[in-house]
């Protein structure tokens, strides 16, 4: 990597998100296979037999879930006692369509189903994929990853990386524009835009074109840029839903060749190997 040129670039934050669409789980460290980060969209939620994110799901981003050990998830919802699910229960279920292939999953169970859709107020299921499978995503963008070993919900590449000083930008365009930027009138923040891993040190919108990512004990290689969807637009924390960020995104961070709408903040990326990401881990150029 040889554009590090604004001071030293180091990881400042790790987030998982156990089930697919629901609140994040910081951590500290976290290891990291071929499918991506251990413990990240190990589930997703069904809704009339179809996947279902935050556009379907409205309350979803209420919800958290956390990995108590690897083996026991605890989800919990404002207003409702705890639920710990074994993540090692399931029975095998209709199959799931992405991206027309029918994926074999196994359903968590009628308990955590009742659940959950009491917390959301809609029938749902919660499943997880029954093995690993080929990957697949039908553009040619994301190459990188066709045929690749997948047993994650993951909507094209295993993991999401964005930057502290990126946002630090558009928040400054954002102000600049006139915009409160939020409904409590703060900058946005990072857990809109649903990274795996946040950097600070590189020039804004730096890590867009860098090939590979050097990490202490990984490397990860870049795939595609990430085309943000409604779902940015919605506060993590009261649920309110505005033009930002896309709005000032549109601006100057669209581009035509799109895939899912053009707007760019934040880049897919492929681990090289297996290994270990620690918060502080601090990146190289590699050279």
């Amino acid at each position: 990597m040889n554009d590090l040129h604004k001071g030293t670039a180091a990881v400042t934050e790790i987030v998982i998100y156990p089930i697919k669409g629901c609140r994040g789980q910081a951590l500290q460290s976290v290891e990291v296979t071929d499918m991506g980060l251990v413990g990240d969209r190990e589930f997703t939620l069904l809704l009339e037999g179809q996947r279902a994110s935050q556009k379907q799901l409205p309350l979803l981003y209420k919800l958290s879930a956390e990995w108590i050990d690897e083996h026991y998830l605890r989800l919990s919802f404002p207003d409702k006692g705890a639920f710990v699910l074994d993540s090692r229960l399931g029975s095998a279920s209709e199959p799931v369509d992405i991206y027309s292939k029918q994926v074999p999953v196994l359903d968590m169970g009628d308990e955590v189903s009742l659940w959950l859709s009491d917390a959301l107020q809609v029938s749902v299921n919660l499943v997880r994929v029954e093995q690993a499978i080929k990957w697949f995503f039908p553009l040619e963008e994301f190459s990188a990853v066709q045929d690749k070993d997948q047993s994650k919900f993951v909507d094209a590449a295993p993991i999401l990386l964005t930057s502290q000083d990126s946002l630090a930008d558009l928040n400054d365009k954002i102000h600049e524009s006139g915009d409160k930027r939020s409904a409590a009138g703060l900058p946005l923040s990072m857990d809109r835009f649903r990274a795996n891993i946040v950097v600070s040190g590189l020039a804004p919108y730096v890590e867009d074109n860098l090939p590979t990512f050097n990490f202490p004990e990984l490397i990860l290689n870049r795939v595609a840029v990430c085309e943000r969807c409604i779902v940015t637009t919605v506060d993590p924390t009261s649920g309110v839903r505005g033009k930002e960020p896309l709005l000032t995104l549109s601006k100057f961070r669209k581009r035509e060749n799109d895939y899912a709408g053009g707007i760019l903040f934040g880049i897919y990326l492929v681990p090289e190997g297996v290994g270990r990401i620690s918060v502080g881990d601090v990146l190289s150029s590699g050279d």
